[in-house]
């Protein structure tokens, strides 16, 4: 099992293997507050089916934070954009 948040698995096509390649991790995918919200094996599966819906409900809750079409062409990352300062 690895908890990690969204972002940084964007990229991604395939979770990581153990045991000589048998046996797939377990991802449990974090959002950027550090929250639960999908566990998978099948990172290839959870991109297509399960991000378009979890991507719909945090991109409004963390608007500053990357939210890609296509996360396994994005860059993984671990910030944020910068706030603007309003005057």
């Amino acid at each position: 099992m690895l908890a990690v948040k969204i972002a940084e698995v964007f990229g991604w096509e395939r979770v990581p293997v153990v045991a000589d390649g048998h046996a797939p991790l377990v991802l449990h995918l974090l959002s950027p507050a550090g929250r639960p919200v999908a566990v998978t094996s099948d990172l290839a599966s959870f991109w297509r089916t399960g991000y378009p819906q979890v991507r719909a409900e945090l991109r409004g809750r963390y608007p500053r934070h990357p939210w890609p079409d296509d996360p396994t062409t994005a860059s993984p990352t671990r910030r944020a954009a910068p706030r603007t300062r309003e005057r």
